[in-house]
């Protein structure tokens, strides 16, 4: 039982972050004797992703969180996500995508620069977590699912990828986008090196090993449920393990609601350690 106030600590804690947001510069302290934060720049070959990270301070071993930042606001509705999480036994880190918030860009729609951007976050969890098993759980939504796919197959550590509203065929779904989004979606894809920058998780699901939580909303655009039912196609088919939560929300993603990492996304980490997800699987 943590003796501090929590919702105290928060207040601060948002100060503290929103006043380095304003300043795009780094930040690291202890908000309390048990809880760390901090806010950084992460840099990757192609530039910098704007990240944040909180983490109990008793350097006692931890299962980590990757949250993947892939819509156009700035990384500080995650770090909302990452201070409701104060006081939980969890390492709990979100980065930006390139082109979302402050990272360096251009948006490339969960492509190779994203894919590259999740694994330098998921190898800098593993280089701080002092847990002998390094344990990460990786949540991304929209775009950031088609890269967290593909970079989870490249590493060893991502014990549960759960997606929201995930995209994998940006062609597919360009005609029903949002203007603002249409616009440079149809700039990327005529890109003479969209093919060489981009690949479809969908090709590639074979070579993930981790079990694959959805979160589908059942009242959320046409385009992005098509989406998800190619994306369960392609688990039946290549026999991989999933589980289906269905949600009816008005928003089209529940990355736009109030604290859902805590109310929605740490009760699955619970219920998956307590081993009471059944999780689809054909062994057929």
């Amino acid at each position: 039982m943590f003796m501090y106030n929590k919702k105290f600590l928060f207040l601060i804690s948002a100060l503290l972050l929103f006043l380095v947001n304003c300043s795009y510069s780094s930040l690291q302290t202890q908000i309390s004797e048990k809880q760390n934060i901090k806010e950084w720049f992460l840099s990757t070959k192609y530039g910098s992703v704007e990240s944040s990270i909180t983490w109990p301070s008793d350097n006692n071993p931890y299962p980590s969180l990757l949250m993947i930042q892939s819509s156009d606001r700035d990384n500080q509705k995650n770090t909302k996500e990452l201070l409701s999480l104060i006081g939980y036994p969890i390492i709990a880190m979100s980065i930006s995508l390139p082109g979302i918030g402050n990272s360096t860009g251009p948006h490339d729609f969960g492509g190779m620069k994203s894919v590259e951007s999740i694994k330098k976050a998921i190898n800098y969890l593993v280089k701080i977590n002092n847990n002998q098993k390094k344990i990460i759980f990786l949540y991304a939504n929209g775009f950031g699912a088609n890269a967290a796919i593909i970079a989870a197959s490249k590493v060893s550590n991502v014990e549960l990828l759960i997606l929201e509203n995930g995209i994998f065929e940006p062609q597919k779904i360009i005609k029903k986008s949002p203007e603002n989004i249409k616009i440079r979606l149809k700039k990327f894809l005529l890109d003479k090196e969209y093919k060489t920058i981009f690949r479809s998780s969908l090709h590639e699901i074979d070579k993930n090993q981790a079990p694959i939580f959805i979160i589908r909303n059942i009242r959320g655009k046409n385009y992005e449920l098509e989406q998800h039912n190619e994306l369960v196609k392609s688990l039946k088919m290549k026999k991989k393990k999933y589980k289906i939560l269905d949600i009816s929300e008005k928003s089209k993603s529940l990355i736009f609601q109030k604290l859902i990492i805590k109310k929605r996304v740490v009760p699955i980490i619970e219920k998956y350690f307590k081993k009471e997800i059944k999780f689809n699987y054909q062994k057929n």
